[in-house]
């Protein structure tokens, strides 16, 4: 049993009725590596293959348990009552099976809301998808979706490693010597009660803490919203379709590059990362598709980047002891506003000053906004949801935004390739939360040398993503044409 931290408690609160805190993560598999068979993958399968993984990613079977009347930060409690066969489920396309019809029957089932009763996940086993091209034939995908407060985009990634292996016959992970699951016993209310009033006595401490961290740091905070150069979390943008009360319908889209092209890109501006070339393709669709709709706004635009401050070894390492709970679970993160240049016609142009923008965060080390952020997560806990709507209804009155119009968020995927049931992985992409006031969630994966640009939307912010998939690739293929005739 294990408290939940006050960032895990926020992604919990920001749940709403259209608006569900939840990640995704996408596998495409070819089934011709399965030795012995090439037959489809079948639902028994995957139930047994996920069964003899648990223990590496035991927060698969972890579930909540709220305080009574909301007094104290949750729990998490090892789940006596788990029934893998809820959370594994299969479908199948209708024909064509087009890619189309995937990004749809994904984006679908990623805008219901999981059950909090239960571990906060399901996997998707989906197969027909014989209209798709660039697939092999007998394709399959894996849909893995986990509520935020279990995860961070890290995390995510771990995870999935954790449910493959590198070899298609590689067996499952072997448990340490000595290693057994037991189940928590339920708590009382009365007990949660308890631990509820120790922890309130010791809250005005903490708070205080977290002001004593950030008081020296405002200033910064300040002289930041002076310098053109940076974005500072203290300014208010305006809105755009991005920044609304969104509704309870979501797409979901992909644009494909790869390493090669982004270190092509780089070149021409050596002191760019290929996280800054990546930002540089997202502001670049985002500029193309609201200049076609004559909505650009006139000043730049301001994504949120969230920053792992992850240990390097951590439970994600997927170690498992008979003590505690292990595999990866939890937020682990900062955030950082950084400008997405979309007033900047010039693509080079745009890269430097995004360059520009992530080396201040570098500098700073963002602690300025994680310290506010620890600060609001003490302090406001639960209510923290409340407090955002709240935010975002009364700014979009005046139409403002909190803090920035999007997220873009950069997680690296495996290096070399991955099995599931003995079928090998060729493509892998991931699904991130919607909420209001954030109607557009950009990320960037890769998987060896292929790199992902996806989205996630509300509908109303994008109701067609295959006009915004053309933006993405548009920008790539704009940036690497400047950054090839500057070599010149």
């Amino acid at each position: 049993m294990r408290q939940l931290s006050s960032a895990d408690w926020t992604m919990v609160s920001l749940d709403t009725s259209t608006a569900h805190n939840t990640i995704g993560i996408v596998g495409i598999y070819d089934p011709s590596t399965r030795s012995g068979s090439r037959d489809p993958v079948t639902y028994e399968e995957v139930l047994k293959y996920i069964d003899a993984r648990l223990h590496v990613a035991e927060s698969f079977r972890e579930r909540l348990v709220h305080v009574p009347f909301g007094l104290d930060r949750p729990w998490w409690i090892r789940d006596g009552d788990f029934d893998l066969e809820y959370h594994v489920r299969h479908i199948a396309l209708p024909r064509p099976g087009s890619w189309r019809q995937l990004c749809t029957q994904i984006s679908r089932i990623h805008a219901r809301p999981l059950d909090l009763t239960r571990p906060p996940w399901e996997l998707y086993l989906i197969d027909g998808l014989d209209g798709v091209d660039h697939l092999p034939q007998g394709a399959f995908a894996i849909f893995l979706r986990v509520h935020h407060a279990a995860i961070d985009g890290v995390a995510g990634a771990e995870i999935l490693t954790a449910i493959h292996s590198h070899e298609p016959d590689e067996g499952p992970p072997q448990a340490p010597e000595g290693y057994e699951w037991k189940p928590d016993a339920i708590p009382s209310d009365l007990g949660l009660l308890s631990r509820a009033a120790l922890r309130g006595a010791t809250r005005p401490v903490d708070i205080l803490r977290q002001v004593r961290k950030v008081a020296p740091q405002l200033p910064a905070l300040v002289s930041d919203t002076r310098d053109p150069a940076v974005t500072s979390p203290a300014t208010l943008p305006r809105a755009t379709r991005f920044n609304q009360v969104v509704s309870p319908h979501r797409v979901f889209g992909t644009a494909y590059t790869t390493l090669d092209v982004l270190k092509e890109i780089r070149t021409a501006l050596p002191e760019a990362t290929i996280n800054d070339v990546g930002v540089a393709v997202v502001g670049g669709a985002i500029r193309r598709y609201l200049l076609d709709k004559g909505e650009l706004p006139d000043e730049a635009m301001v994504a949120m980047m969230p920053i792992s401050i992850r240990p390097t070894t951590t439970r994600a390492s997927g170690a498992v002891s008979s003590s505690t709970s292990t595999g990866t679970s939890g937020n682990e993160y900062s955030i950082a506003p950084i400008t997405m240049a979309t007033d900047e016609a010039d693509p080079l142009d745009r890269l430097a000053r995004i360059a520009t923008s992530t080396a201040h965060v570098k500098d700073s080390g963002a602690h300025p906004v994680r310290a506010l952020m620890a600060m609001s997560e003490e302090a406001f806990g639960g209510l923290m949801g409340t407090v955002q709507r709240a935010a975002v209804r009364a700014l979009s009155r005046r139409g403002r935004t909190v803090a920035a119009h999007t997220l873009v968020s950069n997680v690296p995927g495996p290096l070399t390739p991955m099995y599931f049931c003995g079928a090998q992985m060729v493509d892998t992409t991931g699904l991130g939360p919607v909420l209001d006031g954030m109607g557009l969630n950009n990320g960037i994966g890769s998987y060896g040398n292929r790199v992902t640009f996806c989205f996630t939307a509300d509908r109303k912010a994008i109701p067609d993503p295959e006009v915004y998939e053309q933006c993405l690739s548009s920008a790539v293929e704009e940036l690497l044409d400047a950054a090839r005739a500057h070599q010149r």
